[in-house]
């Protein structure tokens, strides 16, 4: 009787902690959205795009890299696209240091464009980041080629 007393003891403080870890676990994750990033490359012109999308799968900005936008003028260019009022700004990262920003702006900005020529045929990493005040998701870098 006394095991089965223990058993039944340990069963419910094992369901306590499982709900309370459930619990405050649902708070965290509700604290912090997601997002998801595509790399996107279009032949013409010929341009290469880190796209970020929410956790419910809607665009809410971009990352571009144009490469000789206009004939080569105003040279290799880099820019940024806040899609969404959702509290995010975006920037664009290139593996040069070049970043655009649309910080301080409200959604339906496109910051840009950030240029400087870069030497032909190199490849380079193009990266998104998508912040506010508390957080930061970068994606991952996205080939982009001069």
């Amino acid at each position: 009787m006394a095991r089965k007393r223990r058993i039944a003891a340990s069963f419910a403080a094992v369901s306590t902690l499982a709900l309370a870890a459930t619990t405050l676990g649902a708070g965290t994750a509700s604290a912090a959205p997601t997002f998801t990033f595509k790399c996107v490359h279009l032949t013409s012109p010929s341009e290469w795009e880190t796209v970020a999308y929410n956790q419910d799968g809607h665009y809410v900005g971009l990352a571009l890299f144009d490469q000789d936008p206009y004939g080569g003028s105003p040279g290799d260019a880099l820019y940024a696209t806040d899609a969404e009022s959702d509290g995010y700004w975006v920037e664009a990262h290139l593996s040069t240091g070049r970043v655009a920003s649309t910080r301080g702006h409200t959604a339906g900005y496109t910051a840009g464009p950030v240029t400087g020529d870069l030497p032909e045929d190199h490849t380079y990493s193009l990266s998104i980041e998508m912040h506010n005040a508390d957080w930061t998701y970068s994606s991952q870098g996205c080939t982009a080629k001069s």
